[in-house]
């Protein structure tokens, strides 16, 4: 009995240490999981919200150069100033076809995507409004191109800011929505690691608690077979040794000086057992009257 207890009380330990480990390899998988999303959310605010929002402001400070550019062509006074100016424009209008191309390669989402075509074509449709004033002033027309660029050109011009506003809004959407997710998962291994510690604390002090009782339990049989041991060790002595007997009766006198049968005796400190008889001296003595009749 005592080596299956000591079998279940060592099973039950090993398997406390078991539950324990994989807690804590558990808890590494997750929070490497949950890291290396976060890592992931980290790299694609950068990737795409943030490029893209930087890209549609780039784009919108070159659209405004190349509206300020037009205007400077109403001020033109020779033909080399207007190509000057129209030089100007063409170059801000590649950069922001630049941008643009960042954007549509960046941008996340089918909302996105339809938001950064329709902007492209918008710009475009810049284009044949800008050859008009420039064919404009090319006929000595200035007023006309005058008014065609403060006009219909600056309301066109409006209207590409307030789209690369809602490309920068849309972005930032998206970044916070990364935000979220990346505080989300840091939650999520939060709890994770606060619950792991408290089942680690509580399997420990079970584990604890169990090792304890089960080395009480040692001791305390360790200490019942000593002392039975030393019983038997002291009524083993008291058979070997010098037993003090009665010369007439027999009787046998104990440690605390009481007389004893020696049956009694040997009965107390010996497993013995006595089954009464009588030998044949004994017999011929007491009932040699019978034999002789």
């Amino acid at each position: 009995m005592a080596g299956s207890s000591e079998k279940t009380v060592k099973y039950k330990l090993v398997l406390g240490f078991i539950l324990i480990i994989a807690m804590f390899v558990s808890f590494g998988i997750v929070s490497l999981t949950e890291v290396h999303t976060v890592g992931n959310l980290t790299k694609m605010i950068y990737n795409h919200p943030l490029v893209v929002s930087n890209a549609a402001l780039i784009a919108g400070i070159n659209m405004t150069k190349m509206h300020r550019s037009m205007k400077d062509v109403m001020l033109s006074k020779a033909i080399s100033e207007l190509d000057k100016e129209s030089n100007e424009v063409n170059k801000f209008e590649q950069l922001v076809y630049d941008q643009l191309d960042v954007i549509r390669d960046n941008i996340i989402g089918t909302e996105g995507q339809n938001l950064e075509k329709t902007t492209r074509q918008l710009f475009a449709d810049w284009n044949p409004i800008r050859e008009e004033v420039f064919l404009l002033f090319h006929s000595g027309r200035r007023d006309e191109a005058a008014a065609i660029t403060k006009g219909k050109g600056a309301d066109h011009v409006t209207k590409l800011e307030d789209k690369m506003m809602e490309l920068t809004a849309y972005a930032r959407k998206k970044a916070d929505g990364f935000m979220q997710l990346a505080e989300r998962s840091q939650s999520r291994v939060e709890g994770v690691s606060v619950l792991l510690v408290v089942v680690g604390v509580f399997l420990s002090a079970l584990i604890a608690f169990f090792s304890v009782r089960y080395v009480l339990k040692v001791e305390r049989e360790l200490v019942h077979e000593r002392n039975e041991l030393q019983k038997a060790l002291s009524e083993i002595k008291t058979m070997s040794g010098l037993l003090p007997i009665c010369a007439s009766c027999k009787k046998i006198r104990d440690d605390k000086g009481y007389w004893n049968q020696i049956e009694s005796y040997i009965r107390e400190h010996s497993e013995a057992k006595f089954s009464h008889s009588i030998c044949p001296p004994c017999a011929e003595k007491l009932y040699g009257f019978l034999n002789s009749e």
